[in-house]
């Protein structure tokens, strides 16, 4: 008889996520042979018009809603409506865009925290502030920390992934992608949410990764007021979400949280 978590480990090698390897296990003082099972690497070429905007290390899965969030939440396209086509040719993604031009991309060779070479992400020019009526309730912020934490089936057998995931006002799940790249899992799960035809502006974003101002400004490009995470933001994110009044919490732990930007939206903290 085959579990449902046996299928969905099947599939997940059978599409190149994982390899298993021949390792040695040693606990409290016994040494055993045994098997692990690690995360694939892989890197993707991303295009505009088969021009190469990024090159970046990832889980070569969701090439395609990763292409579509990739560029909202880089700023390279306002709204997936401006996507003509997407084609994928083994780890090479081009995407057709009418609007694009050339001289739009200002490329360097940049070693970034997200692991990829490519297109300059800016945020300094990042200004209008988040006007939202959004209201958040504590528990529902600590249920769907939870809920990342069960859809992170990949981490659970291997530790080498990050998640992340989008809820309604209510903590409905809207969306989630596990990745190697904490950036990559916004960009999937912002293009899946987006291609289904989802309005981010009254919806919240939970992550596993840590929060610099570049993971910031994609949940702020995808039209979100609010990023929660359960492991440490870094000052630049910090001084990004007070910048754009986007609210920000880390440690997300339950019952205990930091939050570093926008409390008003959380109702026990305001009130």
């Amino acid at each position: 008889m085959t579990t449902a978590g046996g299928v969905l480990q099947a599939l997940q090698a059978s599409q190149g996520l994982t390899e298993r390897f021949e390792v040695t296990a040693i606990e409290r003082g016994s040494i055993v042979p045994t098997c692990a099972e690690v995360c694939v690497e892989d890197s993707v070429n991303l295009l505009l018009n088969e021009i190469r905007v990024a090159s970046l290390t990832m889980t070569p899965d969701e090439l395609v809603p990763f292409a579509y969030g990739y560029l909202v939440c880089e700023g390279l396209v306002r709204s997936v409506a401006e996507v003509r086509d997407v084609a994928i040719e083994g780890t090479d993604v081009n995407v057709i865009v009418d609007s694009f031009k050339p001289d739009d991309v200002d490329l360097w060779m940049e070693i970034r925290s997200s692991g990829c070479v490519g297109v300059r992400s800016s945020w300094l020019d990042l200004e209008e502030p988040v006007r939202s009526q959004l209201k958040l309730d504590l528990q529902t912020i600590f249920s769907s920390v939870s809920t990342v934490n069960e859809l992170a089936g990949l981490w659970r057998r291997t530790g080498g992934t990050h998640c992340s995931a989008i809820f309604d006002p209510l903590g409905g799940l809207v969306s989630y992608a596990e990745d190697i790249g904490r950036h990559n899992t916004i960009d999937k799960a912002v293009g899946k949410a987006l291609l289904d035809g989802r309005d981010l502006s009254e919806c919240f974003l939970v992550t596993t990764g840590r929060a610099p101002a570049g993971m910031v400004a994609k949940v702020y490009r995808a039209g979100m007021p609010a990023m929660i995470s359960n492991t440490a933001p870094l000052s630049t994110g910090v001084e990004l979400a007070r910048r754009l009044n986007m609210t920000l919490a880390g440690f997300a732990r339950p019952p205990r949280m930091y939050v570093y930007s926008g409390p008003e939206r959380i109702k026990e903290a305001s009130q």
